[in-house]
């Protein structure tokens, strides 16, 4: 080859890329993400709403334990976030056998994390609600449902992270397809273990998180499926030895953990917010919960873009086009923006519908008219977010997450 060739080869956009039509392939990357996303925070959007109608006790203690499974996902952002960044950067570099090689790293990392966090919540989950200050009655259905979901914790650590290879190597689609079934799977297990049908028995809110679980295991089984079917030169072949690399290891922690204890520090607040709020009841407990609900949604949607920014600039950055990532960048804050503005005057216009949906039994009027409250002030928020997340993304893709 010679040295001109090699020049333009060095320079050239990664193949995921679309130098002329980039405002074409960001969306192509970020859209599966978004949808993805999107459906994983709808499975928790379901099981709200499938409780909720069980009444305020357990509305309340269903999203008081949602912030323990938040806090899980800190070392799964953190392992996430850390493989689509090295991999991005190893694929749009042309070493499609290293990314194979990291993401054996990434599964281990995973499970394991999930694994730990399986057993702390099992031990000692009903106790932190308690000390979150809920009463005593949300404290024993948000105890039920952390019971129910912690055997969840591997399967959904494996799928993120599966995910997050996946997407760092260029294939959103996958990731997407798979949020979409893990969403349909929880939402029908959950709606028959909740009320019970046929040979099924009634669980009520234990039902609603052992139907997290049972989509948890699916999810894992196809998103093993899509790794070993070799998509986008990404391979696994479980249980092959050799499969933890120590200096794999490191990279991915080097570039993920920052991320993961900022998003930990995030949910240590949310937990002192959510204190301060049981003070004042079940019922401001439970209109907090469905306006966390909604925040949780609004969030992954904003993640989403983040996810894809990171890997667009990890690969650019990684063919040595670092014009490409900077254009990329400040396109997708712009599409973030437009879009987080959009959802903020929803929520400030039918804030008050939104929480209905998720309210019954007795006093859902209180609880839909503090909801639709909180609702309002939240939206001013959602602009600010979108450009904090972006730009975020930006960063972690090029390996700054400090």
């Amino acid at each position: 080859m010679s040295d001109d060739s090699s020049r333009s080869s060095a320079n050239a956009a990664p193949a995921l890329i679309d130098e002329k039509d980039l405002r074409g392939s960001i969306i192509r990357l970020a859209w599966p993400v978004v949808v993805q996303q999107a459906s994983f925070a709808m499975v928790q959007l379901v099981d709200t709403a499938l409780v909720g109608h069980l009444g305020e006790d357990a509305l309340a203690g269903v999203r008081l334990a949602g912030l323990l499974l938040w806090f899980s996902m800190s070392g799964m952002i953190a392992i996430g976030v850390g493989a689509t960044a090295v991999v991005a950067r190893i694929v749009g570099s042309g070493e499609s056998r290293d990314a194979s090689k990291v993401m054996q790293t990434v599964l281990v990392l995973a499970v394991v994390w999930g694994l730990i966090m399986m057993v702390l919540m099992l031990v000692f989950g009903g106790w932190i609600l308690g000390v979150l200050g809920a009463e005593p009655a949300a404290q024993a259905e948000g105890t039920d449902y952390l019971h129910g979901l912690a055997f969840s914790l591997p399967f959904f650590s494996f799928v993120f992270a599966g995910n997050a290879a996946q997407q760092g190597a260029g294939d959103t689609r996958s990731p997407m397809v798979v949020g979409l079934l893990i969403n349909v799977v929880n939402a029908f297990a959950s709606f028959v273990l909740i009320n019970g049908s046929g040979p099924f028995p009634e669980l009520e809110v234990l039902g609603s998180g052992v139907g997290f679980t049972i989509a948890g295991m699916v999810g894992a089984v196809l998103v093993a499926g899509v790794l070993m079917s070799g998509r986008r030169s990404l391979s696994w072949i479980p249980f092959r030895g050799g499969a933890f690399n120590r200096a794999d290891a490191g990279r991915i922690l080097n570039v993920g953990v920052p991320a993961g204890l900022e998003q930990a520090q995030f949910n240590v607040a949310f937990m002192i917010y959510t204190r301060i709020i049981a003070s004042l009841g079940t019922t401001a407990l439970a209109a907090h919960g469905v306006t966390l609900a909604m925040q949780t949604l609004t969030f992954n949607i904003g993640f989403a873009l983040s996810i894809a920014t990171s890997a667009i600039v990890g690969q650019t950055l990684g063919a040595k086009r670092p014009d490409l990532a900077e254009k990329a960048s400040y396109m997708t804050m712009r599409y973030s923006l437009v879009f987080m503005s959009v959802v903020a005057v929803i929520l400030m216009t039918l804030g008050g519908q939104i929480t209905s949906i998720f309210v019954g039994g007795e006093n859902s009027d209180a609880v839909v008219d503090i909801a639709r409250q909180t609702m309002f002030i939240f939206a001013f928020a959602l602009p600010g977010l979108a450009i904090s997340l972006s730009l975020s993304g930006s960063l972690r893709g090029a390996g700054d997450t400090r």
